[in-house]
């Protein structure tokens, strides 16, 4: 495998940077992947994973959005919201046994943490389906912290359209547009990321909020359903939201793509054969996880970090400074673009915006200072 550009470490601008901001990371799945261990140690630093507590601090992260995601086999009624709560109770406790960082709900306790030298930790849920057609259960979300909810994942449910599926409604149901104008009301931040192109129209139509598209990018630059396009970025603009920038390279660079969707397709094939092998599905999602991934790692080129600062330039050029934030997604990728790691390496994208020239205003509006804004306006 060809080797990809040098590496860069952050020079000391780049880290005082982020000691002065408010740095805000709207998107990481590591509920689902280590909450639901009964012994997992948040405060401790791990080998695995993208985030712990020593690695927000190294990377200067001040504020991270924890994700309770649905996957859809678990969309079935009697299940999705049970599940949803469960890694919600799942954050409350990690968060509650660990000294350092502090779970909040408004701009307000955000800044507070993070004024008394805490990590402010916060919730959102990933998966409109998680609500089983119920405002009733929406606002039983809400009231156990949950400040954002993305109304799809990349399947569809009974009252809204995904990117990745095939459309049942044309985008929202009238129920849909039920659901933003509660979550208005409640306080909570609607997410269009993973939902299709005319669900998304149809949120801009009926929210009377700023939204936010929590991890996604430019499709311009990478002609996936998962990003948005120019118009869809200059009306996120218009209505006040924020596009926080996804890391996962599948959505900066359309040949990473298709490699890593023909990997991930031999991988499901194995992992059935494997099952029908060993009669233990546990067993064989390990096996081929690890096939996937040391395939992923032999036989794709590297994205270089430097594609996800060309996204957060195009979003740039297109919405505007005022519209670009951070959503990792974190703990919910197989791969990093070259040179990140995990959360502790966030400073040498802060150090490759520098070389190109970003003042230091521009970063932190990026870093952190556009999500706050957007806060204040929905959370209070």
């Amino acid at each position: 495998m060809m080797g990809g550009p040098p590496i860069v470490e952050p020079g000391e601008r780049a880290r005082r940077l982020h000691r002065e901001t408010t740095v805000i990371d709207l998107h990481a799945d590591t509920p689902s992947e280590f909450f639901l261990d009964p012994d997992y140690d948040f405060g401790a630093r791990h080998t695995t994973g993208h985030i712990d507590l020593p690695r927000l601090r190294e990377g200067g992260i001040s504020a991270q959005f924890f994700i309770a995601w649905v996957p859809e086999e678990k969309a079935a009624p009697g299940v999705a919201f049970d599940h949803a709560m469960e890694l919600v109770e799942a954050i409350h406790r990690v968060v509650g046994r660990t000294p350092g960082i502090r779970l909040v709900t408004s701009r307000a306790g955000l800044l507070d943490a993070v004024r008394e030298g805490e990590v402010a930790a916060l919730i959102g849920v990933e998966g409109g389906h998680a609500i089983e057609n119920s405002i009733e259960k929406l606002e039983a979300l809400y009231d156990r912290g949950a400040r954002y909810m993305t109304l799809t994942w990349n399947n569809a449910n009974d009252w809204a359209d995904a990117s990745c599926s095939p459309p049942r409604h044309g985008g929202l149901t009238a129920f849909g547009r039920q659901v933003v104008q509660a979550m208005n009301r409640l306080g909570m931040l609607v997410d269009v990321s993973h939902v299709s192109d005319d669900t998304f129209w149809d949120v801009l139509e009926t929210t009377s909020a700023p939204v936010i598209a929590s991890h996604s990018n430019a499709r311009a630059l990478a002609d996936h359903p998962r990003n948005l396009r120019d118009e869809q970025l200059r009306a996120l603009a218009q209505n006040g939201g924020v596009v926080g920038v996804n890391f996962f390279p599948t959505f900066l660079d359309a040949r990473y793509a298709a490699g890593y969707e023909r990997i991930e397709r031999e991988a499901a094939v194995l992992r059935e054969r494997l099952t029908r092998q060993y009669r233990d599905a546990r067993r064989a999602r390990a096996e081929a996880r690890r096939w996937f991934e040391a395939e992923v790692a032999a036989r794709l080129q590297p994205v270089p970090l430097t594609k996800l600062v060309d996204h957060i330039e195009h979003i740039v050029q297109v919405a505007g400074i005022d519209h670009v934030g951070l959503g990792s997604d974190f703990d919910g990728i197989d791969t990093l673009p070259l040179g990140l790691r995990d959360a502790s390496d966030v400073p040498r994208l802060t150090e490759l915006l520098l070389r190109r020239g970003w003042g230091e205003g521009e970063v932190k509006k990026l870093l952190g200072e556009n999500v706050l804004r957007v806060l204040g306006a929905v959370l209070g």
